[in-house]
């Protein structure tokens, strides 16, 4: 990603960079999470999901 010669590769902090866009779109308040997704899960998708999201807190 340098942008010119000689220039040192930036370190990006993807994840942060992610949580924070997230975060200032609110999303987790236009989302509603513990309502069924209207794609249907494979049953190991959907246990997967339901794991993640009480893990954290956004469902019950």
């Amino acid at each position: 990603m340098p942008l010119r010669a000689g220039d040192a590769e930036p370190i990006v902090d993807l994840q942060g960079l992610l949580n924070g866009v997230y975060d200032r779109a609110a999303k987790d308040f236009r989302i509603d999470y513990t309502a069924a997704p209207l794609a249907a899960l494979s049953e190991t998708d959907a246990v997967w999901a339901d794991v993640l999201l009480g893990e954290r807190e956004l469902i019950g």
